[in-house]
């Protein structure tokens, strides 16, 4: 799900579904909801930081059962993809679809033109936007393809909106700019509309209701290699959880605060423009 120019996520495979993961179900809700936005692949359906796959698994399971596409899933973390491999179980990956280790913030190890549905969950503010824009380009089939970007949307009032958005002004004042999924969905969708991209409407793939703890989104954050999508060192990321854990007894009164929430999952569709050779050869 990372970068060479973002976090690693390595040492949060063996828990990341645990911390950081969907409700049980939620995830093939998702996995359908975006076969519904593309319901007759026939080339690739290609999952950028397919992690470990709790959505990827499901598609994965799509594509195979109706024989129409081939699944891969791209991570450049190897525990995170192991951790997919064991969901798929033993010769599962050959038969419903190929997992790869690479960097998508560089080239992607993908020929030209073979690829139906581009998907990436939760990582859109990871990658840059250039590589990101150019190359789903160049992979996109030239018969029409769909690029996809999904991620979770918390409501304003919620306790982990109020928390992050006192975390980032904490970022700010050391010199450093978080980045949100959100903020580069719209960017990624602005770029390929210039290219001559389709914005679909946006979609709400599932919802489902939570119990924030401030204490626990404190210590989800404070196990990630980074803080707001981008990398800091241990030091920094200590100094500013310290800071936030101040600020959240003066306000709240205890890290043991809570609050219901409702959480969201949407999808950002581009319907990508079908090319002809010279267009294709232009892309690279």
């Amino acid at each position: 799900m990372a970068s060479a120019l973002t976090v690693s996520f390595d040492p949060q495979a063996v828990d990341f579904d645990l911390r950081a993961g969907l409700p049980s179900g939620v995830a093939r809700r998702i996995a359908a909801a975006v076969a519904e936005l593309a319901p007759a692949p026939s080339g690739m359906v290609l999952d950028l930081g397919a992690g470990t796959g709790q959505i990827g698994q499901h598609l994965a399971g799509m594509s195979g059962a109706h024989g129409r596409s081939r699944y891969l899933g791209l991570d450049v973390s190897g525990p995170m993809l192991a951790v997919f491999r064991r969901k798929l179980g033993p010769g599962a990956a050959g038969a419903r679809g190929g997992l790869l280790r690479a960097d998508a913030a560089v080239g992607w190890p993908i020929a030209s033109g073979r690829v139906d549905l581009v998907f990436l969950s939760r990582a859109a503010h990871l990658l840059p936007l250039a590589v990101l824009v150019e190359e789903t380009l160049r992979v996109a089939s030239p018969e029409g393809a769909l690029a996809v970007f999904g991620g979770v949307r918390s409501r304003p009032e919620s306790l982990r909106v109020v928390l992050r958005r006192e975390m980032r002004r904490l970022l700010v004042e050391r010199g450093i700019e978080g980045r949100s999924a959100g903020e580069a969905q719209r960017r990624i969708a602005g770029a390929l509309a210039a290219r001559g991209g389709e914005v679909l409407p946006v979609r709400t793939a599932a919802s489902w209701g939570v119990v924030e703890r401030a204490g626990d989104v404190l210590a989800a954050w404070r196990a990630k290699s980074g803080l707001g999508g981008r990398p800091v060192t241990p030091e920094v990321q200590d100094g500013v959880l310290r800071r936030l854990e101040d600020w959240v007894r003066e306000r709240y009164g205890s890290l043991d605060a809570t609050r219901d929430a409702i959480e969201c999952y949407d999808l950002a569709a581009v319907r990508l423009p079908k090319r002809t050779g010279k267009d294709m050869g232009a892309n690279g």
